[in-house]
């Protein structure tokens, strides 16, 4: 009987110790969550003296051997550090959001997810709030109102930030290249806000990852990623001038699988700042935007997305042309499509290695045609069709949590075929990069650079860049960045062969030069030869080195400052200039190495959050922009002015304006107020622009005079918004609410109007 009941003990005992067991191993299980309960799917744990181990996309993660301490680490998110004992104690695992604007996550700054206070160098980043407080529906729109960025109207809606303009700037849709550009501007028409998360916007040079036209600047515009579930949701926009702006976005997803459909449509009457001529300013047209996101999960290790966008456009218009037979009028009509499908593949073998590869697939066109209105006859056709291709992998390798190893390999193909170039163009590339992050201490992290490009054009080149960051106190950092860029010639500086019909110019690329004069010679149309353009020899590749320094300040838990100063010399700048004069008068122009600029300032912005319904931001921006060689000639005494009364005198440095078309001084002051009672958010902005050139009217081809330039301008924007519990979001504002004329900006069509709706169908119907 004993025997039975020592038995009986025995068993009992070990039962309690594996439900002990059982439950201890239970307790080591936990999920990481935010304050509301949904997981953080990209949180890391840190086990003293082991490696980490990362959260599966529901925040869970089991800790199998204990360990004295434990770290919690999350991008956005404030750190946590537990015992072993408070691990098991707690059911699950809260992390604090932290305040500010400095958890926002950046991809575009170093291939890799950082947050914005792990960053040494200048980056903005839009989230969809700010977004929507802009009250924008293209990206222009979005951008404008941001420091030390100007939107410029050439051959489209350009920008321009630290004083490079649009050919210096890289657009990246989802981290992948945009391409289509006219006369070196990417028109931001072409993207719509409606599907975006965020907008990334990196300043200085960036070719030491991203190679040629990332020389000034990145902007990098995120979409909204898939989600694993089912969602619908339409949307409506209607703003002055006529202009409707339906959308869509569906999707469905399951465990392993979400997909994501965007629909966009914009169409509008255009406007007419000049009344009085023939034509519109900005013609009617229609633009639509259809964008697919699929990702999956094939295994523990393998990922996989396919991200495919098509944007079709058509406008048309009148133009009034002076011909030989008089005056007559033209009807036009433009189409542009641009296509692009990006496939990524990524592998994560474990914890500390990372292997993508990415593919970019890009189709662009442009049809132009303008017809006789009396004859139906073509009096000009005008057609552009470029192919871009891009294959890179990229290897990241954690050595450990102080060290991050980037490399990477790609090669592209580009070629054009149009109208305006002889023949069907290519251009081949390779290159090389590698990247640093490294943290040798935890209030110091440096992120150095390297890259290789291989053009079979161009040769060879490096692009460094070295960046440092250092928290001299909790509530101070300070950075710094010196870095190199490049831009080699596209094929309109090299290849152009274009005449202007209407207006009787011709433009000839740098290889095209030659030719081109000797024929327009043998038709005797050459009146006299200004440059000879045997001594034009082939174009440079453009460099520039970069320094970019300032500071993030955060006085108060409620307050942050930020400022950078920046300095960039370009040298090999690439120009146009008038090679000869036509009997009739006009110009045939070509493409020169001749310019070394400085493009030098400061841009700052402050926030503080008065009360918690609140807040109160501003920015100022100085800018310093000039021609070197426009300095040395005034220096020797080579360029004269005359004035009003017709008077020659010489110029002077006190009279030298700088580059054309950018403003000194410019800034903006923004409130944002949620009134309590209604819930309505109100966004209230005001951008400066300060006077800057806008034409040569004394003839020396610098800006030099008072008359030259454009007066400054303010534009006072409100944008009134509500998110109601079921989800139904109203927004209602206006742009430009002063009506304020800018003639020498086309693309400023005076005061606008809007409101919007958008509807989650699925959560009405749930």
């Amino acid at each position: 009987m004993s025997r039975i009941n020592l038995n009986k003990i025995k068993l009992l005992l070990s039962l309690l110790f594996c439900t002990s067991a059982f439950a201890s191993v239970r307790d080591t299980d936990k999920r990481i969550v935010d304050v509301s309960g949904n997981p953080i799917a990209h949180a890391v744990v840190k086990l003293e003296g082991q490696k980490a181990i990362f959260v599966d996309e529901l925040g869970n993660v089991t800790v199998q051997n204990p360990s004295e301490r434990i770290f919690i680490f999350a991008l956005g998110f404030e750190s946590r550090e537990l015992t072993w004992d408070e691990w098991l104690a707690e059911k699950e695992i809260i992390l604090q959001e932290k305040s500010g604007i400095l958890h926002e996550v950046v991809v575009s700054a170093t291939r890799t997810e950082r947050s914005v206070e792990q960053l040494p160098m200048p980056v903005t980043v839009l989230d969809t709030e700010k977004i929507t407080q802009t009250g924008g529906i293209r990206l222009s729109e979005v951008l404008r109102e941001q420091t030390g960025i100007q939107i410029t109207s050439d051959h489209g809606s350009g920008i321009q930030m630290q004083g490079l303009d649009s050919d210096y700037i890289l657009i990246l849709l989802d981290g992948e290249p945009m391409i289509g550009r006219t006369a070196g501007t990417f028109d931001l028409d072409r993207i719509s806000v409606s599907n975006i998360e965020r907008i990334e916007i990196l300043r200085g040079p960036s070719s030491a990852i991203y190679g040629s036209e990332a020389m000034g600047g990145v902007i990098n515009i995120i979409t909204k990623p898939s989600k694993n579930r089912a969602n619908l949701d339409l949307g409506m926009r209607h703003r002055s001038f006529n202009s409707w702006n339906p959308f869509l976005e569906f999707g469905v997803g399951k465990k392993n699988w979400s997909s994501q459909v965007f629909l966009d449509h914009f169409k509008t009457d255009g406007f007419d700042l000049t009344p009085e001529t023939v034509g519109q300013t900005q013609n009617p047209y229609m633009a639509s935007t259809g964008q697919l996101k699929v990702t999956g999960t094939l295994s523990d290790k393998f990922n996989v997305s396919i991200f495919g966008r098509g944007y079709k456009e058509t406008s048309h218009g009148i133009l009034e042309a002076n011909g030989n037979s008089g005056t007559q009028i033209l009807d036009l009509a433009n189409n542009r499509t641009d296509f692009n499908l990006n496939p990524t593949l990524r592998f994560k073998p474990n914890t500390d290695w990372t292997i993508t590869l990415r593919g970019m697939t890009s189709w662009f066109s442009t049809n132009a045609v303008s017809k006789f209105r009396t004859s139906n006859g073509i009096f000009d056709l005008q057609e552009f069709n470029q192919f871009f291709h891009r294959t890179e992998l990229q290897t990241d390798f954690m050595a450990n949590p102080r060290n991050l190893v980037s490399l990477g390999l790609g090669q592209q193909i580009e070629t054009v075929e149009a109208t305006r170039y002889d023949g069907s163009n290519r251009f081949d590339a390779g290159y090389v990069f590698v990247q640093h992050i490294w943290d040798p201490r935890e209030r110091i992290n440096i992120v150095t650079g390297l890259r290789a490009d291989f053009h079979n054009q161009f040769g060879s080149r490096l692009s460094p860049k070295i960046s440092g960051q250092y928290q001299i106190w909790d509530n101070f950092s300070w950075q710094a960045s010196i870095g190199a860029g490049f831009k080699t010639p596209d094929f309109r500086q090299l290849l152009l062969n274009f005449n202007n019909a209407a207006a009787g110019y011709y433009v000839f690329g740098a290889n095209l030069a030659a030719e081109g004069i000797s024929r327009l010679q043998e038709q005797g149309l050459i009146a006299q030869i200004l440059i000879n353009p045997v001594t034009i020899g082939d174009l440079n590749a453009e460099t520039s080195r970069a320094i970019n320094t300032g500071f993030r300040w955060k006085p108060t838990p409620k307050s942050q400052v930020h400022l950078n100063a920046y300095h960039n010399a370009i040298d090999n700048l690439i120009e146009t200039a008038p090679i000869a004069r036509l009997v009739t008068g006009q110009n045939a122009f070509s493409y020169f190495n001749i310019r070394s600029v400085v493009t030098q300032g400061i841009e700052v912005d402050a926030q503080i959050d008065l009360l918690d319904n609140l807040s109160l931001s501003a920015g100022y921006a100085f800018l310093d922009a000039r021609d070197l060689e426009v300095i040395e000639r005034i220096d020797n005494g080579e360029i004269f002015k005359r004035n009003a009364q017709n008077q020659t005198r010489r110029v002077t440095r006190a009279d030298y304006g700088g580059l054309f078309n950018r403003s000194r001084h410019s800034g903006n002051l923004k409130i944002n107020y949620q009134e309590r009672t209604s819930g309505v958010d109100l966004a209230f902005r005001a951008i400066f622009r300060g006077k800057f050139g806008f034409a040569d009217l004394n003839g020396n081809l610098i800006l030099d005079d008072e008359r030259e330039y454009a007066p400054g301008w303010v534009s006072f924007n409100l944008t009134a918004s509500k998110t109601f519990g079921n989800g139904v979001f109203l927004e209602a504002g206006g742009t430009n609410l002063l009506d304020t004329v800018t003639p020498a900006q086309p693309n400023n069509p005076g005061r606008v109007l809007f409101i919007g709706i958008k509807i989650p169908i699925l959560n009405l119907i749930n």
